[in-house]
């Protein structure tokens, strides 16, 4: 700090930013969190007060930066652009010319002085492009500007020249905001900004049209959080709802879609990135799954059985389908014994058989029919194994009866759950119960994510990045956050 002994006052502060400022004050500013919150907080107020004329001007020094300039960080014309805003009708006068000159210089220095400090050029940056993405009529400073910084994120800042400047860091949840994404990719130069476009597959057969409703408005409260924080770029985002039964619907989505997120029932165009799909057994090059694939979560479960403390045979009960794949993956961290099961045939001579092998856990690799009719055979012969009866993902979702002792493993909280998460879910989502909709509400929070951080939500810039809040973890397309669950009166919770 130079020439500056103390604090400044609020007056001095507003001085500085009228480009009246006193001896070694911008020095003072740009190493002081305090004084830098009120410059922060008196920018966005006057960006508020002035927002479309500040929008038009963004847009014009964005579009007349001479060609020598090139080099400069889009910062410095912000610097510029709000010292001639505050230069009043006066503007083209020796002294507004004076006034511009101090306000951009500290601007530059701010931003300087403030990456070598940490405490971020991308807080200076959000400050003075705060209405350039909500008015910018076709341009678009990154995501800055009360997009990202609405949900916590770390933004990349980059150069006017498009090399990368600080990296994202981690977020951090607020109460009343969707939490953002961490992401290790920086941003590029400015452009404009395409739309958003997701869509929802919409079951509407008569045996799950319920739920296909609360999988809908829970993916509308999503897209309509993401809008109130700026959407994308100032860009709304935009949804397309079709039902599960409309094959014309769902051929269409190819091409006029960013992607698909969550819903279930059909299956979706093969070149369409599908986010969560809130189906456990959906698969492919183009899908984003919100669970482990019922092999990873049979290796999941056997890990967990042994942590417990149980070693020896584990029975199971296999079915048809994929789910039968469960019992590939217990096999390979425990011995088992196996019986064949079927939806069709009652489920209690092979639960008998397993009981009488002495096993010390029973699984159900196979469909939630089967799955729900071995818990009532358990329930018959009043067997309660020592390890429990493990299940695969696909029983949470066909509403198996969840009851102490059974154990799978969900990609996300249970919507009824204590997690922070889940309680966020239910305050943006009140009255839905369904995990479906927890699951389609969370794919369009991390659709939203990636097309805030890096552009398009593709496959491949999914995978090139961290995504990370209270509701999914991911480590590119691996569900990191994926944990072994345990049944109770309010249905599945993190098992102790």
């Amino acid at each position: 700090m130079r020439g500056l002994r103390r604090h400044p006052s609020r007056t001095q502060i507003e001085a500085w930013f009228d480009g009246e400022a006193p001896e070694g004050l911008g020095w003072h500013l740009a190493s002081c969190t305090s004084c830098f919150r009120y410059v922060d907080k008196l920018s966005r107020i006057r960006n508020a007060m002035r927002e479309d004329f500040v929008g038009a001007r963004s847009v014009a020094v964005a579009e007349t930066v001479p060609a020598d300039q090139g080099s400069r960080r889009p910062d410095a014309w912000d610097g510029v652009a709000f010292a001639e805003h505050h230069g009043g009708p006066g503007a083209a006068t020796g002294h507004s010319r004076r006034n511009r000159a101090l306000v951009a210089v500290p601007v530059v220095v701010l931003l300087v002085v403030g990456t070598v400090l940490g405490f971020g050029a991308t807080r200076v940056h959000d400050t003075l492009s705060a209405s350039r993405g909500q008015n910018g009529a076709g341009t678009e400073a990154t995501t800055a500007g009360g997009t990202n910084r609405a949900h916590g994120a770390g933004t990349a800042d980059t150069t006017a020249g498009g090399s990368n400047g600080v990296t994202s860091g981690t977020q951090a949840t607020t109460a009343g905001t969707a939490p953002g994404s961490r992401n290790s990719s920086a941003l590029g130069p400015l452009h404009a900004i395409a739309p958003l476009r997701i869509a929802v597959v919409e079951p509407t057969d008569a045996a799950n049209a319920a739920e296909g409703t609360e999988i809908v408005q829970a993916v509308q409260d999503a897209v309509n959080e993401a809008n109130s924080s700026g959407g994308v770029g100032g860009v709304p985002v935009k949804l397309t709802v079709v039902s599960s039964t409309d094959a014309a619907g769902l051929a269409a989505l190819a091409g006029s879609q960013s992607a698909v997120v969550g819903g279930y029932g059909a299956i979706v165009p093969s070149g369409l990135p599908w986010i969560l799909p809130a189906d456990p057994w959906a698969s492919g090059a183009n899908v984003v799954a919100a669970e482990l694939s019922p092999e990873a979560a049979g290796v999941r479960l056997g890990q967990d059985l042994m942590t417990r403390g149980f070693s020896g045979t584990v029975g199971v009960v296999q079915g048809s389908g994929p789910d039968a794949a469960l019992a590939t993956g217990l096999a390979k961290v425990m011995s088992t014994t196996v019986v064949n099961g079927s939806d069709s045939a009652p489920c209690l001579p092979d639960v008998t058989a397993l009981q009488a092998r002495g096993v010390v856990a029973l699984a159900v690799a196979g469909s939630p029919t089967l799955a729900a009719s071995c818990m009532a055979a358990l329930s018959v012969t009043g067997w309660t194994p020592a390890g429990g009866v493990l299940l695969p993902p696909s029983a949470a979702y066909g509403n198996v009866t969840a009851s102490p002792q059974a154990f799978t493993v969900l990609g996300l909280p249970w919507p009824e759950s204590s997690s922070a998460g889940a309680a966020r879910f239910r305050a943006a989502a009140p009255g839905i119960t369904s995990y479906r909709a927890l699951v389609s509400f969370a794919a369009v929070e991390l659709a939203v994510d990636v097309a805030r951080s890096v552009g398009a939500p593709t496959m491949a810039n999914i995978a090139g990045g961290t995504w990370h809040n209270d509701l999914f973890d991911f480590a590119g397309l691996n569900n990191a956050g994926a944990q072994v669950v345990e049944g109770g009166p309010s249905g599945w919770v993190p098992a102790p």
